[in-house]
């Protein structure tokens, strides 16, 4: 990839391009000190097309923990952690908290859900939900969004305007559209009985701030949020077609919908009476995973190693020695055999997927009590106020 280039020479006497190959290896926090050496370094290191290239450098990197807590005083705090195969698990089972985020969005929410993540750049929606009226219905609809990278601490809260045309929180998935270089938000709309004209996918540009729909969607999805790979949100879904349970992804550059294949043996049943609740749909590892809630003392994961490939699905058994009113989430892999996972929106454990062992994670400073959301993020120099430019939503 292309890198644009300022005069580096004054402050650095070393080839340019040897210069842009050492900056494009270091740490994303550590590019925001070099920011401040000189107005060279500050041109070079905010051009968008050094970035691009920093993140395809860092798309590898172990992720971080954003975890939004709930307390008394303030109302909500958001935490990012340090998760690494060196740094855990500690002999107490402590980890710390690698920063607090409380300012980044202080007194804006008064309730907090992570939708999703998407090269560094996080999607924290408000979710009290609102009554509405629409076709004779009443539904409900998330509230106010933000978009934050808690490395480099900005913001951006989206506007309410286009969010008015959204009218449920089945599915709403965050991504990245490569071949327009736009961030979309979607928001699937329409049950499984009404009229196929009033089945369609509100598409949200970052880019444009405009919102649109799609209405070739032959897929209701579940409550859980979609999640992002390999350029299209995939959700766990009941065909409108012949009432087949199917994972249904949405191509964000082509807007288009396919299929992608169900895990075969082991894990057919597909009744959707039973979808929503038992099984759901995470990335781990760079990989699209299922969870499936075998019983109360057994969640299976499926791992799909060769996106696309329906005969590369892989089962882990993950034994949960705890009662069946535990709920478990997995947030992200730790190396090739730990995954941590969210039980009950209050603690995190960590499950090695090759031995059966499970340790509980206790986090520093935040009360064990309280209710939280966890989601994981790359860090980058990703801007959510780069691409808002063209239409100035309220940023701070």
């Amino acid at each position: 990839m292309p890198v644009a280039t300022a005069d580096l020479s004054p402050t650095f006497p070393l080839p340019q391009e040897l210069i842009i190959d050492i900056l494009l290896r270091l740490p994303t926090k550590s590019i925001g000190k070099l920011r401040l050496v000189s107005k060279p370094w500050h041109s070079l290191l905010y051009d968008p097309l050094f970035i691009k290239a920093h993140l395809a450098f860092h798309l590898d990197d172990q992720e971080k923990l954003i975890i939004v807590s709930s307390s008394s005083t303030p109302a909500f705090q958001y935490f990012t952690i340090n998760f690494s195969t060196t740094t855990f698990p500690s002999p107490n089972n402590y980890v710390r908290i690698s920063q607090k985020l409380n300012r980044l969005l202080e007194n804006t929410l008064s309730s907090a859900r992570i939708v999703g993540s998407c090269n560094g750049l996080v999607l924290v929606a408000n979710d009290g939900l609102r009554r509405r009226e629409f076709s004779s219905k009443h539904l409900l609809a998330l509230d106010t969004m933000y978009l934050v990278n808690p490395t480099t601490k900005e913001r951006l809260r989206l506007p309410k305007g286009p969010f008015n045309l959204v009218v449920g929180n089945a599915g709403v998935a965050f991504g990245y559209d490569s071949f327009n270089d736009d961030y979309k938000i979607i928001w699937p709309y329409g049950g499984t009985t009404i009229r196929r004209s009033e089945n369609f996918v509100i598409v949200f540009s970052l880019r444009n701030g405009t919102c649109r729909r799609l209405y070739n969607c032959s897929y209701a999805p579940t409550t859980h949020s979609g999640v992002f790979l390999n350029g299209s949100v995939h959700w766990l879904a009941q065909s409108r077609v012949d009432e087949s349970q199917v994972i249904a992804a949405l191509d964000l550059s082509t807007e288009e919908f396919k299929q992608v294949p169900w895990p075969s043996a082991g894990c057919s049943t597909r009744n959707w009476g039973s979808l929503a609740s038992s099984k759901q749909l995470v990335v781990l590892g760079g990989c699209l995973a299922m969870v499936v809630e075998q019983s109360s003392q057994q969640m299976d994961i499926w791992m799909m190693k060769d996106y696309g490939v329906g005969e590369s699905w892989t089962k882990f058994g993950v034994i949960i020695p705890k009662v069946v009113e535990h709920y478990y989430k997995p947030i992200c892999l730790l190396g090739e055999d730990d995954v941590v996972l969210d039980k009950n929106g209050q603690n995190l454990v960590v499950h090695n997927l090759r031995d059966g062992t499970t340790r509980e994670i206790l986090v520093a400073g935040i009360n064990r009590d309280t209710s939280r959301d966890v989601g994981c993020f790359l860090e980058s120099l990703v801007s959510p106020t780069f691409y808002s430019q063209k239409w100035r939503a309220t940023s701070f």
